[in-house]
């Protein structure tokens, strides 16, 4: 949940602003279908923000995903003191379909080929990554044991590996992956929330922590051990690098403060793959975040305030991405 000293108040009623004039919002989800993206920030272990004037929270791991026929939308609804997968149409809305039937799911994502769902519960104490099938039954495979905190794990192309990392307290993230076949354990280097290149296995894309407790954007070589620095700014924070179909763009979330209301909030930005061509591509002063690709990268998909009656109620939109 953003932390923000109201200078003015906010219009989340708005779907865009000047700043995003030419640019088509479409919203894919209702307020009936309760979408639980950002958790309150006394449960999170992910707080961002400059060092100066007031400071924005949120959860950066990833919220939602959608098939690779574009088909289907999935998402983290709340209701009922639970948060489970559910799964809609992504073009004509409607009914969902629940996929989890657990009490704390706080993140997920879905296999390359749209088979399985890798998910992240909050579970006697510890953060674990479980695995269930994405379209029928409920059987549940646990991947993390009883004592680390793993999040969002990621499966690979050849369905044989999961990257995720592993929370040792705050700022202290790593990443690992899981062997499926002989249930190898493997450390790399610090980092959170991988996200793979499908065209090249060893290579990596992550945020990591600054020591100012800032977040910036790498690509890790696991094979050459080299390490790059894509994106980093000072006093502000890029997390959950996405990157997009045909490998050129990385779409991240990142700390912005709004003309008109001077306050921190989370917006949707862009970086090409060699660090250059950064461009801010939100501008409402509610938080966008959790941004994803279509599968054939001409629009994107995200989780916003926007359009909404108050603070903290937030929906699934699509914008077209024509850069």
């Amino acid at each position: 949940m953003a932390l923000t000293a109201n200078s003015a108040k906010i219009d989340y009623s708005l779907v865009s602003v000047p700043e995003e004039g030419g640019i088509k919002f479409e919203r894919i989800t209702e307020d009936a279908d309760a979408v639980s993206s950002v958790f309150p920030a006394k449960k999170s272990i992910f707080k961002f923000g400059g060092s100066k004037g007031n400071k924005v929270d949120w959860w950066v791991n990833p919220q939602i995903a959608i098939t690779p026929d574009g088909k289907r939308l999935a998402y983290i609804n709340n209701k009922n003191g639970t948060t489970n997968v559910m799964v809609k149409d992504a073009r004509r809305g409607g009914s969902s379909v629940q996929r989890t039937f657990r009490t704390n799911v706080r993140d997920f994502t879905l296999s390359p080929d749209g088979s399985t769902i890798c998910f992240t519960e909050w579970r006697s104490g510890h953060y674990g990554i479980y695995l269930v099938d994405a379209v029928q039954g409920n059987v549940v495979r646990q991947v993390s044991n009883g004592t680390d905190n793993d999040f969002a794990g990621q499966i690979t192309k050849d369905n044989n590996h999961i990257y995720f990392h592993r929370g040792e307290g705050y700022g202290a993230y790593s990443l690992w992956s899981w062997d499926r076949k002989n249930n190898l354990f493997s450390n790399y280097s610090r980092g959170m929330t991988p996200v793979l290149d499908p065209r090249n296995p060893d290579v990596v894309y992550c945020a990591r922590f600054t020591d100012k407790k800032e977040s910036e954007i790498w690509r890790l070589n696991l094979n050459t051990g080299v390490e790059e620095l894509i994106l980093g700014l000072p006093e502000r924070s890029f997390t959950t690098p996405q990157l997009s179909p045909n490998g050129q763009w990385l779409l991240v979330t990142g700390t912005s403060r709004s003309e008109k209301h001077k306050d921190l909030n989370t917006d949707i930005f862009v970086v090409r793959t060699d660090g250059t061509q950064l461009t801010q591509l939100t501008f409402h002063p509610g938080n966008d975040l959790s941004a994803i690709w279509a599968p054939d990268g001409k629009s994107i998909y995200f989780v916003s305030e926007r359009g909404t009656a108050k603070k903290g109620l937030y929906n699934v939109w699509q914008m077209d991405f024509n850069l």
